[in-house]
């Protein structure tokens, strides 16, 4: 053990010797622990008078001791099982069971080791940090990059009665003196911030008055130029290990490439990290890309986004655009549309951005038309439905993005209208990047971004696995649903192969749904390479039939586009095969149990008249 300096205080003196003794002899006995846990307890109302030399020499002899006491705790677990500080902070949290990965950088946290989380959206990063800030003794620091994520895990906390406290820009004046008087005074366990508040005296000295456990940088892809949220601002926090000596560091991402790992590791300097990865699959999840382009493809585009949400399960949803102004649009064209719909964008005055969160968050909105300032950290465990009206900047991005999807377990989509008109945004977006090297090696990184969602876009390969090969996930695509446009094409995108089909010669057609607008549906919004059967030839009397069953099918999509009861290759196998019963009804392709629950009643009505 290295010599410590004369220090002023002898309990830490006596703390040292201990130390040393547990050093010499390769481990801590129980006695030495119960003794150096009643010093501690002792020396940590001295904590906040301590300056200097005796502060920093209690750090360093503090957190071995630490390591070696919860090693200690872990190992008296039952065998399996968790630490009894854990489980009794786990079940104030009304968490029954850890979810497959969270126990490691927890039990990390504890025993004082860096750690570096990569887990889908959706999966409980949140909890690694959680659960060892109420499980210590001492203060975890999470740094958050938006106000949003921030105020989300607070509310959550707090009304579980735990020691939690955010600082943000957002806060009043005496909100925000409050709390760091609380984090100063040491009553609070967990505090959430942004980057940014590093910045003000005030709080870095409430969070100094404390011994640190854990410093948690959550959506750790911020740090990493080739990440596709990188924030400069971020840079700054590898200092706040020599400026909080906290006992352990943890990064946690849901997007994280195994190059931007890398980064991550290197930037914040963590130390030798128990790395956790647990996949990035989401099987629940469908993928689908619609490529749009030519005239008439605004219309197209609209119309497909309007089907998919007026579908069974097709809310709550998100509409992701590239854009402020697109996101003012699309929020407008929607709620003209009969859709309780919000937007949300960083322009917005922070009143306005708030109200719309929180009417999404609340149900009062179905949709949200939003930039990717919505979303981090932003737990509606429903949502059924992500689409990107816009191409994103990068996969990592529209991974994460379609990530917040289906977060209960429950079937959910993720849809990618691609014109190709905006490839042209994203274009201009990456000569125009700029970076601390003066603009060339952020340029060659936008670059590349650019190249990975155009290359998914234009996959001809199942959607999932693309997505698990970019992240270099090793495991097969194991979907518990259908997987994507490729492998399975869903009814709308069929619906456009049909109408295809039947407008002859492979041209566009035009359907007057949509409230008698003009829908142009052209080769491009099919899937690429996709197998389709071709169409029934119908007889005479079957013809007639169909003709009968597309008026009734006009009726009942009520304003909306047709092809949202169900597509024309269904009412030509109804047309000649007549089904007389649910079950029988059931058998045709296209036609599901919302079909069936909707519309039997009515179609069998139509099916006996033409008997």
């Amino acid at each position: 053990m290295s010599a410590l300096p004369q220090l002023p205080v002898d309990p830490v003196a006596d703390l040292a010797l201990v130390v040393a003794r547990a050093e010499a002899g390769g481990a801590l006995a129980p006695d030495d622990a119960t003794t150096a846990d009643r010093m501690l307890a002792a020396l940590r109302e001295d904590w906040r008078d301590m300056h200097g030399e005796a502060r920093d020499a209690l750090g360093r002899i503090a957190a071995p001791l630490r390591a070696r006491r919860d090693a200690l705790d872990a190992t008296a677990a039952p065998r399996g099982g968790t630490p009894r500080p854990l489980r009794e902070v786990l079940g104030q949290m009304g968490v029954a069971a850890l979810r497959p990965g969270q126990d490691r950088p927890i039990l990390a946290a504890l025993a004082g080791a860096d750690s570096l989380v990569v887990m889908p959206t959706g999966s409980g990063k949140s909890l690694c940090f959680q659960a060892p800030a109420f499980a210590s003794g001492a203060l975890t620091v999470v740094v958050s990059p938006l106000i949003a994520l921030i105020q989300d895990q607070h509310d959550r906390l707090a009304a579980a009665v735990l020691p939690v406290a955010m600082v943000t820009s957002l806060q009043s004046g005496r909100e925000m003196h409050d709390a760091i008087a609380r984090i100063e005074r040491g009553e609070v366990r967990l505090v959430l911030c942004a980057p940014e508040r590093f910045a003000h005296e005030a709080f870095t000295r409430a969070v100094q008055a404390n011994p640190v456990d854990l410093l948690a940088i959550d959506e750790a892809h911020c740090v990493s130029e080739w990440g596709h949220d990188f924030r400069p601002e971020y840079l700054q926090l590898a200092r706040l290990r020599d400026v909080f000596r906290p006992r352990a560091v943890m990064a946690l991402t849901a997007t994280a490439t195994p190059a931007v790992s890398d980064e991550i590791t290197a930037r914040l300097g963590l130390r030798d990290p128990v790395t956790v990865r647990t996949g990035f699959d989401r099987p629940n999840l469908a993928f689908d890309v619609v490529r749009l382009d030519g005239k008439g493809a605004v219309a197209r585009k609209w119309a497909m986004l309007e089907s998919g949400l007026s579908a069974h399960d097709g809310t709550p949803a998100i509409v992701y655009c590239g854009t402020r102004k697109a996101t003012e649009e699309v929020a407008e064209g929607l709620q003209a549309r009969g859709f309780r719909a919000v937007g949300y964008h960083a322009g917005l005055p922070d009143e306005q951005r708030i109200a719309a969160q929180d009417a999404f968050m609340s149900g009062q909105a179905d949709v949200i038309a939003a930039t990717n300032a919505f979303g981090m950290g932003i737990d509606r465990s429903d949502v059924r439905g992500v689409w990107h009206w816009s191409i994103p900047t990068s996969l990592e991005g529209y991974y994460q993005e379609a990530g917040r999807g289906g977060r209960d377990g429950l079937p959910g989509r993720a849809v990618l209208l691609a014109m190709r008109a905006d490839l042209g945004r994203l274009i201009r977006f990456a000569n125009q990047h700029d970076g601390p090297d003066g603009g060339r090696v952020a340029r060659d990184r936008a670059w590349t971004a650019y190249r990975a969602i155009n290359a998914y876009i234009e996959s001809p390969t199942c959607r999932r696995q693309a997505i698990l090969d970019h992240f270099g996930d090793t495991a097969p695509a194991a979907a518990t649903g259908r997987c994507c446009d490729v492998c399975d094409p869903p009814a709308d995108l069929a619906e456009a192969e049909a109408a295809r089909a039947t407008g002859g010669g492979g041209g566009a057609r035009s359907d007057r749904g949509e409230g008698g607008r003009s829908i142009r549906l052209r080769r491009d919004d099919r899937a690429p390479d996709a197998e389709r059967e071709p169409a029934l030839q119908l007889a005479p009397e079957d013809e007639r039939l169909f003709e009968q069953l597309r008026e009734w099918r006009r009726e009942r999509a009520d304003g909306k586009p047709a092809y949202t009861v169900c597509a024309d290759a269904a009412l030509r196998t109804i047309a000649v095969r007549r089904p007389s019963d649910e079950q029988s009804l059931l058998d045709v392709k296209g036609v599901g149990p919302a079909f069936v629950e909707r519309h039997a009643a009515s179609l069998f009505d139509v099916l006996q008249q033409a008997a």
